[in-house]
């Protein structure tokens, strides 16, 4: 079973912090130069000092996270940062809207002890990349602290664990916030033992997979592994997580879609021609294809061009156990799986290495379309999101998904609570 904890919480004083929302920040892979000094005009404690901004060209690696540390250690002892008395969870709170529709997901912040992925009851859901992975475990070697949690679903059908929380969280929260989204976040600390109790109960037979943060989780089982000799209650033996119900409503996955540049000699009437062997094609327009795109079933696209749209809808899923005959069913029902396998590679002809060379992904449609409008792309190709059962059984067939197949919205802000992986 997973095996899950409270901690001694570190996080911002609110005696020396009068507004949150100038401190805290979007996730270190999210922050672009631009966002960086942005978020350092706000506030000399700005969280970006510690996470740092993306892998970026141009930047002196080894002084920032040394920096960092020193940025940590003086805000530790000037009591910018101060930590809690007890062993508690938190939960955590993001209220939001998509469209007209708004949505409240709610979670809670706790320690998971660190496993191999997918070898047990922690799975992940995507691949990963090196690079990034070497940039979060320099980090963390020489700051020894925990800034970012991992983002993981959890299956709970009967809502037992929020059902434990909610009476908690009727009260004033201990952080709220409003982040520059429009995301409202709100944490609150539960040190019950009889709470803590029911939480691992409901959580026994679970598994959990990885929804968002693959490269921190697989960093934090690396720094483990690097301290042989550990004792087992050593804290770099647990990484800070925020667990979600995967049945919970304000779960919310967006589209990627996927925006081609670079085909030589495109042909539209080749392209329908080649597509019509394994999609129905039914025109629409740009004003439409969103709204079509929508109303339908599971593999089912948006092309767009400048000159006209439509939507594509796979005919057999047999075509896709005849390309993938080593996948799962689930795996092959994945719209991300059909759209690269099909579209891109064989009517597209672009090779699965070449894939940076033709294809850039873009969250919203109206910019993904605008951006082929411009002509800065030849074509969009639009997407429904995967669906969270996807996620979860994808993931427990020990597959992973190719990467920006899911886009969990809202992103888990950092700077709310930090944890010390220092003896």
């Amino acid at each position: 079973m997973p095996e899950i904890k409270p901690f001694k919480g570190i996080r911002y004083n609110l005696e020396k912090i009068e507004n949150l929302a100038d401190v805290v920040t979007q996730p270190y892979d999210q922050i672009t130069d631009r966002m960086e000094r942005d978020y350092k005009e706000k506030s000399s404690y700005n969280f970006v000092r510690l996470v740092l901004t993306k892998y970026a060209e141009g930047h002196d690696r080894q002084k920032e996270y040394a920096d960092a540390k020193r940025f940590y250690d003086d805000w530790f002892k000037n009591e910018i940062f101060v930590q809690d008395k007890k062993e508690t969870i938190y939960p955590y709170w993001q209220e939001f809207a998509v469209g007209e529709k708004k949505y409240t997901r709610k979670g809670f912040i706790c320690l998971v002890r660190l496993e191999e992925l997918g070898k047990g009851n922690i799975l992940p859901h995507e691949k990963t990349l090196s690079k990034p992975k070497a940039d979060r475990l320099n980090l963390l070697r020489i700051t020894q602290k925990d800034l970012e949690p991992v983002f993981l679903l959890y299956t709970d059908a009967k809502n037992t664990i929020n059902k434990a929380l909610d009476k908690h969280c009727k009260q004033e929260p201990l952080l709220e916030l409003k982040d520059e989204k429009g995301v409202t976040h709100k944490i609150w600390a539960v040190d019950s033992p009889a709470v803590m109790k029911k939480i691992t109960g409901a959580i026994d037979d679970s598994i959990l997979v990885i929804a968002d943060g693959h490269h921190r989780y697989e960093t934090a089982y690396n720094y483990r592994n690097e301290l042989k000799g550990i004792a087992p209650e050593h804290p770099a033996n647990y990484k800070m997580i925020t667990l979600v119900n995967i049945e919970d409503p304000g779960l919310v996955i967006l589209p990627t879609h996927r925006l081609i540049k670079n085909l030589e000699e495109f042909s539209l009437e080749e392209f329908l021609k080649k597509t019509n062997e394994y999609f129905d094609i039914k025109k629409t327009d740009r004003d439409k294809i969103v709204k079509d795109l929508a109303a339908a079933d599971l593999g089912t696209f948006g092309f767009y061009s400048p000159i006209t749209a439509y939507i594509l809808t796979l005919k057999s899923p047999g075509a896709m156990k005849k390309i993938m005959p080593d996948r799962s069913d689930e795996y092959r029902k994945l719209d991300v799986a059909i759209l690269h396998s099909i579209l891109i590679e064989k009517i597209l002809n672009v090779e699965p290495g070449k894939i940076e060379d033709h294809v850039r992904y873009e969250r919203g449609a109206d910019e993904t379309m605008r951006k082929v409008d411009s002509g800065e792309f030849q074509i969009a190709l639009l997407m429904n999101p995967t669906r969270p059962e996807q996620v979860k059984d994808v993931a427990q067939n020990r597959e992973r998904m190719p990467q920006k197949s899911t886009d969990f919205y809202p992103k888990l802000v950092s700077g709310l609570v930090v944890y010390d992986i220092a003896k």
